[in-house]
């Protein structure tokens, strides 16, 4: 067993030394690795123009409106805000271009996660070094739900390539003095959370951090340029919003009707989806989560909140007991939201979870390791944090975490390298 040990991390050296030694060329393979991967996958198990599902459909449609001339309508041809714009904008743009071709779409879903790739190798190798790039870009290239994303219709892959992009920008603000830099990271941290709201809570936690005491030079004026190029976003939105709604809406009009569904006498820490049956009342929403006709969306949207807030206060107790289920369900790897019935087989979270809590327990030892560096990890950090204080309010579901994921990569690689090079090191030592 000893010589086995010293050889895997003798192997390890030598292997990231060579790669190392060649480091565009292994990045550039590493990325075209993820690319092929992710293409075979769509291939085999989904159909490159296979029809979207689920929250799919309604992004489709939006696009479908905006190219047909008729405008970011909903199902019913009235003015909506039900969904965030970015992702429905990215599909117009593809479709206009490809003819509106759902393969185009995956395609580019694919090369984006490639991209992901990329950005982590880089977030890594400026925080962490060579060897750890190496380890997070490959499980970044290999992890299982990132490659299941790429093959659906909706907005994680786009909205977490944006988020760790931003990242990469946000990191060089210790440094850099240019004054492009904290507008563009303003530019993209306002479109990764107007394509994944889930991301909201991330924006504000890195406005705090970059103003913290000591961190930056000059930071009232890097926060200023954040707060701009979050303006130049959102600001459309919103006008827009208050034109063709008449209310002021900055992000999505769907986040009380996600407070009841997470929040209500058949909560279990999933979501429930308001229909006759779940409503408990005879005035339920003849649109589902739309709603009901005879409102209109924001108003819609108060009435969800209404009943979903007075059930927190009527049953603190039942409130407080379903938190720990909704984070058990973010944290699940094979947790999916109740209404559509995908609940993982036996088999599945047989197979899964082993790996899985040895990742954890990795990413946990990561961040342990580096917890005095919390300053510099800390829009990394940010992205754990913020996705966990959303599912509170709502409800918890694998696909929420995944942008979570993608940052415990980041972590889990750095315990990987430490811990094999202390084994090599000691067994060196002991000759």
């Amino acid at each position: 067993m000893m010589v086995m040990r010293r050889r895997l991390a003798a192997a390890y050296l030598a292997v990231t030394d060579r790669l190392l030694r060649h480091e565009r060329r292994t990045l550039a393979l590493l990325c075209l690795f993820a690319l092929l991967l992710r293409l075979a996958y769509i291939g085999l198990f989904v159909g490159f123009a296979s029809p979207p599902e689920y929250d799919g459909i309604g992004y489709h449609q939006l696009a479908e409106g905006l190219l047909a001339g008729r405008g970011y309508v909903n199902y019913w041809g009235e003015p909506t805000a039900f969904r965030p714009p970015v992702y429905s904008l990215f599909l117009a743009g593809v479709y206009a271009i490809t003819g509106h071709s759902l393969a185009a779409v995956r395609l580019l879903q694919a090369l984006l996660d490639s991209v992901t790739v990329l950005l982590v190798y880089g977030i890594a190798r400026q925080l962490f070094g060579g060897r750890v790039a190496l380890l997070a870009g490959t499980g970044t290239a290999l992890y299982p739900l990132l490659i299941y994303e790429t093959g659906l219709i909706i907005p994680e892959t786009l909205s977490y390539t944006l988020q760790f992009a931003a990242i990469v920008l946000l990191l060089q603000l210790h440094t850099a003095g240019h004054r492009a830099l904290p507008l563009l990271s303003g530019l993209l941290i306002g479109l990764t959370v107007l394509a994944r709201p889930t991301a909201a809570l991330w924006a504000p936690l890195i406005l705090l951090w970059i103003i913290w005491p000591g961190l930056m030079r000059r930071s009232w004026e890097k926060l200023a340029l954040t707060l701009a190029g979050l303006a130049v976003v959102f600001a459309p939105w919103v006008l827009r919003n208050a034109l063709a709604l008449g209310a002021f809406v900055p992000i999505s009009s769907n986040g009380a009707v996600n407070i009841w569904c997470g929040n209500n006498p058949l909560a279990d820490g999933g979501s429930v989806q308001p229909t006759q049956e779940t409503w408990n009342g005879a005035d339920y929403p003849t649109r589902g989560l739309h709603g009901w006709a005879g409102l209109s969306e924001v108003e819609s949207n108060q009435r969800f909140a209404d009943r979903g807030l007075a059930w927190i206060r009527e049953n603190p107790a039942m409130f407080a007991r379903l938190i720990p289920k909704k984070l058990a369900r973010l944290w699940s790897p094979v947790s999916y939201s109740v209404q559509f019935g995908r609940q993982a087989s036996g088999a599945l979270v047989a197979l899964a979870l082993p790996p899985y809590l040895v990742f954890l327990a990795l990413a946990f030892a990561g961040i342990y390791r580096h917890r005095r560096a919390w300053r510099q990890t800390f829009p990394l950090l940010a992205v754990v944090i913020s996705v966990n204080l959303m599912v509170i309010p709502y409800y918890g579901a694998t696909r929420y975490g995944i942008p979570m994921v993608v940052a415990l990569i980041l972590f889990a690689a750095v315990a990987l390298d430490r811990a094999t090079q202390a084994a090599a090191r000691n067994l060196a030592q002991r000759g």
